[in-house]
């Protein structure tokens, strides 16, 4: 499904990314991990067009996307969340949900001035979608509510859930257990899991190294913008450079 292809990245002498290669197969929880610092989010920038790469491609579905604007790779089928939450707080959480649903909208400007059929309809459909993908998630609850006002895990699952209302193919977390208690990761280790068994392909950077082993079916290792290592969790539990990597010292 994603082929990222030699990317490398250069911010002034800076090198984030250099020469990164791997491959991400529909259907599959892929891992993303490293050192604080190791390129992990500038990688995800590029995939979701943040950033463009200095060198390389990014193909999704057999199409070159490095490069396109943000907006239309996720027409394409890519959606993400973000490090730092980043909803829109004063919104109720439905409405944060349907923000999500604006790309896959046909009604135009008229339609919405004159609140016409179609426009109407399109507003009740998106609405119905949005509780369903709310239940999945199971915040459905607190639809009504401002994001501001959710505990700090029901906003993660928020911004999962709004990314999933773009009807992406792909999905990108950043960290999404990132100041989670230890119920709350538990929680989120199994609806990773539903969301991969509901058909999307997930795409996780994560530091909770228990959360990553548990979900992922592959796994990348990046250390100073340069890929290290690539294969299954216990593969990667075992392998040397990764070891050093994350503890330090030489070979």
């Amino acid at each position: 499904m994603l082929k990222i292809d030699h990317i490398t990245i250069k911010f002034g002498g800076l090198v984030a990314n250099n020469d990164v290669c791997t491959e991400i197969q529909k259907g599959q929880i892929f891992g993303l991990i490293g050192p604080n610092g190791a390129g992990k989010t500038t990688l995800f920038n590029i995939v979701s067009g943040f950033y463009a790469p200095t060198d390389g491609k990014v193909i999704f579905n057999g199409e070159e996307i490095q490069g396109l604007p943000s907006n239309v790779i996720n027409g394409k089928g890519i959606a993400r969340t973000y490090q730092n939450i980043n909803l829109f707080k004063k919104m109720t959480v439905l409405e944060n949900v349907m923000v999500g649903c604006h790309g896959q909208t046909k009604a135009n400007l008229a339609d919405a001035i004159f609140s016409t059929k179609k426009k109407r309809l399109e507003e009740e459909e998106s609405i119905e979608k949005c509780h369903e993908i709310l239940k999945f998630m199971e915040i459905d609850h607190l639809s009504h509510l401002k994001a501001s006002s959710l505990p700090y895990g029901a906003q993660r699952r928020l911004e999962i859930a709004r990314a999933m209302a773009s009807n992406p193919q792909l999905l990108l977390l950043d960290e999404p257990a990132a100041g989670m208690n230890l119920s709350e990761k538990d929680e989120l280790t199994q609806t990773i899991l539903k969301i991969r068994d509901k058909g999307y392909t997930v795409f996780l950077v994560e530091h909770n190294m228990k959360l990553v082993m548990r979900v992922c079916d592959n796994i990348c290792v990046l250390n100073h913008g340069i890929k290290i290592a690539e294969g299954t969790p216990a593969e990667i539990q075992a392998n040397p450079e990764v070891i050093a990597a994350y503890l330090g010292g030489g070979k």
